[in-house]
């Protein structure tokens, strides 16, 4: 029986989804950029993404437990900035990659179009997937919409207002997300390509809602 390529994708990511190091969304324009850069004289694409993010938890006053009774706290207001320098390795449509999140190393595996595109991530211990379309507002300027999922963790801290916590990183703090967002991505004299990216998703596990916003820089 005869498998795409495409459904290799899906079934490995749908794999990697689960399993995994701390790491954050990557950006969706930035790999559709990726692929409107390939000529015969490059596939190869390098960039770096900086973003900023906030959170906001609708229960940062509760007091949780972990798995072993240790008490942990709910997630209160989160601030981070990420450095993200991507590679993408295009073979017609078909994109294999990877990177640093600061120090975490990643794969990318997707599939790139003019108008449509999907993308999946993953490392140790993170992963997710994004689906995005794209329209051409000028011939140097793209626009476009995505949705993503993704599944990581970081560790945590205990806080010592609520009694006994262990070790001092004796817990995980684990989490899914959903959400989506828009970007803009534009193409100047110099093989540079540069835009920005905003994005907004909701962390299931600790009803916290979080933003973004990302700077992006391509180059051949």
């Amino acid at each position: 029986m005869k498998i795409s390529l495409l459904k290799i994708i899906l079934c490995f990511f749908a794999l990697l989804f689960w399993v995994g190091c701390s790491m954050r969304p990557l950006s969706a324009g930035a790999f559709m950029e990726a692929y409107q850069s390939v000529d015969d004289s490059s596939k190869t694409v390098f960039g770096i993404s900086v973003t900023g993010m906030r959170a906001f938890a609708s229960n940062s006053n509760e007091s949780k437990k972990d798995t072993v009774g240790n008490h942990v706290y709910g997630l209160k207001e989160e601030a981070l900035l990420d450095i993200t320098v991507p590679f993408y390795y295009f073979m017609n449509h078909f994109e294999f990659g990877g990177g640093f999140q600061y120090l975490t190393p990643y794969i990318t595996l997707g599939y790139a179009s003019d108008h449509f595109g999907i993308m999946g991530w993953g490392s140790l211990g993170a992963g997710g997937i994004s689906v995005i379309e794209q329209i051409s507002l000028a011939n140097k300027l793209h626009v476009g919409l995505f949705q993503f999922v993704s599944h990581s963790w970081n560790p945590g801290v205990c806080k010592e207002d609520y009694g006994d916590c262990g070790e001092a990183f004796g817990f995980v703090i684990d989490y899914f997300e959903f959400g989506g967002g828009t970007y803009l991505m534009y193409k100047t004299g110099f093989k540079l390509h540069w835009g920005g990216e905003f994005r907004y998703s909701y962390d299931v596990d600790h009803k916290a809602n979080r933003f973004a916003f990302t700077l992006n820089l391509l180059w051949l």
